[in-house]
C-alpha cells in the first residue's frame, strides 16, 4: 500500500510540473536557461554574440551582428552600461543592403580601453523628448566589446543608433540606452585607435 501511494505521489508531482511549464509558455515567459548552451556564467544575450576566435585579443566577425531597428529608442533599464574587464573594443560597420556595399574593415582597440569604457559609462540616459530622425544608412555602426577570459563574460554588442544619437545594449533581461547628443564616443574611439601602437591596432 505504501508503494502504491508513493507512485501516485510522484505521478501527481510530474503532472503539476508539466502544467506549470505549459502555463509559463502560454504567458510568454522565457524558457529556462540551459547552462551548456553558453560558456558564460551570464544569461545569453537577446542578440546572438558575434563569432569570436582566439584567446585574449579575440577576432570579431562583424557580419554576424544582427540588424537593429533604429529611430525608436527603447526604455532604459538603468545600471552600469559596460561592466568591468573589457579586453578589446571592435568597431564594426555592418552592411544593411543587398547586395552589400563596400564597408571599412573592423578596427580593434586594444590600448586605453579603460578610457573608452569610462566615456561610455559616463553617458546619460536619453531625455524622454530626445528627438529621433528616420534616415536610412547603408551600414549599421556598432562596438563589440570582448572581456578578459577570467570574467567569463560573453561579447557585448553596443549598437550606435545614429538616428537618435544613442547607444543601445540589449541583454537577456534588460535594455540599457545612453545618449551621446553632447559627447560623441565615435570621435574618441577614432583618436584612441589612431594613437595606439600599430602592432596593437591591427585591422582584422
Amino acid at each position: 500500500m505504501r508503494t502504491k501511494l508513493a507512485i501516485v505521489g510522484v505521478a501527481a508531482v510530474a503532472v503539476v510540473g508539466v502544467a506549470a511549464v505549459a502555463a509559463g509558455q502560454a504567458v510568454g515567459l522565457p524558457p529556462p536557461i540551459d547552462p551548456s548552451a553558453s560558456p558564460s556564467m551570464e544569461p545569453p544575450s537577446a542578440y546572438p554574440s558575434p563569432v569570436v576566435s582566439g584567446p585574449g585579443s579575440q577576432a570579431v566577425d562583424c557580419s554576424t551582428i544582427p540588424r537593429y531597428d533604429t529611430g525608436i529608442l527603447p526604455a532604459d533599464a538603468g545600471g552600469e552600461f559596460v561592466p568591468y574587464g573589457a579586453d578589446t573594443v571592435t568597431r564594426c560597420d555592418t552592411a544593411l543592403e543587398t547586395p552589400s556595399p563596400t564597408t571599412a574593415p573592423p578596427q580593434v582597440l586594444t590600448q586605453d580601453l579603460a578610457s573608452f569604457v569610462q566615456v561610455l559609462n559616463s553617458l546619460p540616459a536619453p531625455e524622454t523628448n530626445q528627438a529621433c530622425l528616420r534616415m536610412a544608412f547603408p551600414t549599421q555602426l556598432s562596438f563589440v566589446i570582448t572581456f578578459e577570459p577570467r570574467t567569463r563574460r560573453r561579447p557585448m554588442v553596443v549598437v550606435v543608433d545614429r538616428n537618435c544619437a544613442a547607444l543601445v545594449v540589449s541583454d537577456y533581461t534588460a535594455t540599457r540606452v545612453r545618449s551621446y547628443a553632447t559627447l560623441d564616443p565615435m570621435q574618441i574611439f577614432d583618436k584612441l585607435y589612431a594613437a595606439q601602437s600599430p602592432s596593437m591596432g591591427t585591422t582584422r
